[in-house]
């Protein structure tokens, strides 16, 4: 009778070992498959990071080659209905704005520059625009990258990595040929004190590249 007593014992004890064996394999393949999913989603964030410099220096370039062809800026193009067919000309005073800011894309699909002929979206999501001027300190023409009406579409970390790659070591984000600024609504959130504010993390940022 002993004997069974201290074999059951043994082997509830066996089976106990056994099961905090089977959880700690379990947590360290839990750990594991988490680390591996975050590492996963900085790739995949890294690689959209990637396209949306490499965009802006390929919608930047677009634009040069439509002047080195027309004598124009895309939009502005005064002539345009004697180039292509099925567009509207711009009023050629130098500044693309209002409607001409639609007429950008129109015109660089029309000169078979690129394919879209209607504002692109990034991989991370908004839409390319135009803007000319958008402040007192920001003259000239630039691609502006943000969700409908100016909403956050970069958090304060992507929109530094995008600096780092566009203007590497200038951590200024109002200097540089790319210029970082509070969304919509979110006076404050992306920038604050001249910095980008890294402890927020939602997408709270908006971005500029000088073309």
């Amino acid at each position: 009778m002993k004997n069974n007593l201290w074999q059951n014992l043994l082997l509830k004890r066996a089976i106990s070992a056994f099961s905090l064996i089977e959880i700690s394999i379990v947590l360290v393949i839990i750990g594991l498959i988490t680390g591996a999913v975050f590492k996963g989603q900085e790739l995949i964030d890294s690689a959209k990071i990637r396209s949306i410099a490499q965009d802006f220096q390929h919608y930047s370039l677009s634009v040069s080659t439509y002047q080195e062809i027309y004598q124009a800026l895309p939009g502005d193009d005064p002539k345009a209905t004697m180039h292509f067919t099925g567009t509207t000309s711009g009023d050629g005073n130098g500044q693309i704005t209002g409607s001409e800011a639609d007429l950008f894309w129109q015109h660089l699909n029309k000169a078979s520059i690129i394919n879209s002929d209607k504002a692109p979206a990034s991989k991370l999501g908004g839409l390319y625009t135009i803007a000319f001027q958008p402040s007192a300190e920001m003259p000239g023409h630039w691609f502006m990258l943000a969700k409908e009406g100016g909403a956050g579409l970069f958090t304060p970390k992507q929109a530094q990595a995008l600096k780092n790659k566009i203007d590497p070591g200038n951590i200024d984000p109002n200097q540089g040929q790319l210029i970082v600024k509070d969304a919509s609504g979110a006076a404050g959130k992306c920038i604050q004190n001249g910095h980008l504010n890294l402890e927020i993390k939602t997408a709270a940022c908006v971005v500029y590249y000088r073309f």
